[in-house]
């Protein structure tokens, strides 16, 4: 695998026209981290926390934990909230469990594993984490978002999120590896998951109003559709494990 992150040609193409109109519609893309629907990664100096280029969101509607799952403790001193496409490569960087994900640490320094970093905090009790699955780059992101909900019917949301990521093959976008065949044997691997009801959910796509709703919400509420995306206490903060741990201590 070559040294930068390569997009195929059609995804890249089309990626572009979606997140181009997304933003024009939208008034996006002022600022921050993630997809520039160029294959590139940009950063912004001013730790995405100014307020001439962050607008206001309303973090009350993620409030539902059937759309936007949770882990941590409700009375923690910080929220983090992530928002993510399981597509997005940087966001597969984010998350760190992916084999070729380790290669980019140089490259990327504190991205990888930035999403775990959170939901670690999390974890120990010393912040609570909102996840904010979005849908943007295509039909196979539609897809794993709703195995996650199927998943989540039955508790296990959070294990096959890691799941997806962890079974990530390379940076690339719609080349099959998120197919409702691939992700039935994805979610094999879950211990204590029943099969034949996760099957049926997929297969019918009873968690697909979910998907829709969760990025509808989202862009709704005035969050830039761009991933990997972080914020701390209604405050947007650089996707690194640096800054979000930070920011948590800081609250």
């Amino acid at each position: 695998m070559s040294e930068t992150i390569q997009i195929k040609k059609d995804t890249f193409y089309k990626g572009f026209i979606l997140v181009l109109l997304v933003g024009l519609i939208a008034s996006i893309f002022t600022g921050g981290f993630g997809y520039r629907g160029t294959g590139a990664v940009t950063q912004n100096n001013d730790n995405n926390n100014n307020a001439d280029t962050v607008q206001p969101v309303n973090m009350q509607v993620l409030e539902d934990p059937s759309l936007f799952p949770v882990l941590g403790p409700s009375n923690a001193k910080a929220t983090i909230i992530e928002l993510a496409d399981y597509q997005c490569p940087y966001c597969t960087i984010a998350a760190g469990l992916a084999s070729w994900t380790e290669q980019y640490k140089t490259q990327y320094g504190d991205l990888v594993g930035s999403a775990e970093t959170a939901k670690e905090l999390a974890n120990q009790g010393k912040a609570r984490f909102i996840y904010v699955p979005l849908s943007f780059l295509g039909q196979e992101s539609v897809y794993a978002a709703e195995a996650s909900y199927c998943a989540g019917n039955q508790g296990k949301y959070f294990e096959m999120h890691d799941a997806i990521f962890t079974a990530s093959n390379g940076p690339s976008e719609n080349d099959g590896k998120y197919s409702k065949a691939n992700l039935k044997i994805i979610a094999q691997g879950i211990s204590g998951l029943d099969q034949n009801k996760f099957g049926t959910c997929l297969d019918n796509d009873e968690t697909l109003a979910k998907v829709n709703q969760a990025t509808t919400i989202a862009q709704n509420a005035g969050f830039q559709i761009s991933t990997p995306q972080f914020w701390v206490n209604e405050e947007k903060v650089q996707p690194s494990s640096a800054a979000i741990e930070s920011a948590v201590n800081s609250a």
